[in-house]
């Protein structure tokens, strides 16, 4: 019994130290803005150091992971390109024109385009509890995007850009779901960084020098988006899976919108509104309900 206990505990404080890993990213990407970057080098900046890393350690230690059929390449590509490289530029760029807590919250619109493609693609049935949780993410994106307080107060490019992060996060979710079937996630995390960094090579035109490499801080700022915004949190994730199982991580794992928020209050002074609490407790609600769904369904 204590052992399932202490593994149990190691499940929820890993996913947890992740959701905090996940909030920092934001953070960290607008402190790159400060420093100069544009969006496509913030993100080439993580992807590139964060590549490096995970190839020296296959290297030493997991030379395995190299063997991977064309097939499998094939779906880890789609999930690098559109997938992890169009979320992250996306977001990149949406945090240009939209506070933290909008941003989060209109990329947390992915669980339910997740459900809504498998309604229209594979006809899967769904109950009432997964269309009330559909509906709350909506309503909670809706309010907290601030469409209610007036044109003149709504980043249109900055919601486009959000709500198309969160289709591109839908498609990684969806493509994942492949690739996990065939690879450990280990593999796929490892092949979707690999692909992520040789797609913005060929988008930079291999213009590495556009980094300002010279400066001290722009490492400290990779390195700490590679590894803490990046590698780390997503282990810690597979950590809690092992621990917890897939739906009570995923119910954990919303535990990164709470900490955007206070965050970006903390570090950025962006403070959210009375709307985009109530929303961000629309979305938080409606992914509870999303994951019971699915583990009601399970069993």
């Amino acid at each position: 019994m204590q052992v399932v206990r202490k593994r149990r505990l190691q499940g929820v404080g890993a996913v947890l130290i992740a959701g905090i890993g996940y909030a920092l990213m934001s953070i960290l990407v607008k402190g790159a803005y400060r420093l100069g970057l544009n969006p496509i080098q913030v993100i080439a900046l993580q992807s590139w150091l964060a590549s490096l890393l995970l190839f020296i350690y296959a290297i030493s230690f997991k030379r395995e992971i190299f063997s991977v059929s064309f097939r499998t390449l094939g779906l880890i590509a789609v999930q690098g390109t559109v997938g992890a490289l169009g979320t992250s530029l996306l977001y990149a760029y949406a945090l240009k024109f939209l506070p933290i807590s909008v941003a989060i919250l209109l990329l947390y619109l992915y669980p339910a385009l997740v459900l809504a493609a498998g309604v229209m693609i594979w006809h899967k049935r769904v109950g009432r509890q997964e269309l009330v949780a559909f509906l709350l993410t909506l309503a909670g994106t809706t309010l907290a995007s601030g469409i209610f307080s007036g044109v003149s107060g709504v980043a249109w490019v900055g919601i486009i850009l959000g709500f198309a992060a969160a289709v591109a996060y839908a498609v990684f979710n969806i493509v994942g779901e492949l690739v996990l079937a065939k690879v450990s996630p280990l593999v796929a995390m490892c092949y979707t960084q690999w692909v992520c960094a040789l797609a913005l090579l060929i988008v930079l035109k291999g213009d590495i020098l556009s980094i300002p490499w010279q400066n001290a801080q722009i490492w400290e700022t990779g390195l700490l988006l590679a590894t803490v915004a990046s590698i780390v949190p997503f282990y810690l994730i597979l950590v809690g899976i092992e621990r917890l199982g897939a739906d009570q991580a995923a119910i954990l794992s919303t535990f990164e919108l709470p900490m955007t928020f206070i965050m970006a209050a903390v570090f950025l002074k962006e403070y959210p509104t009375g709307d985009q609490w109530i929303g961000g407790g629309f979305v938080t609600c409606g992914i509870l309900l999303l994951n019971w769904g699915s583990k009601g369904e399970q069993q």
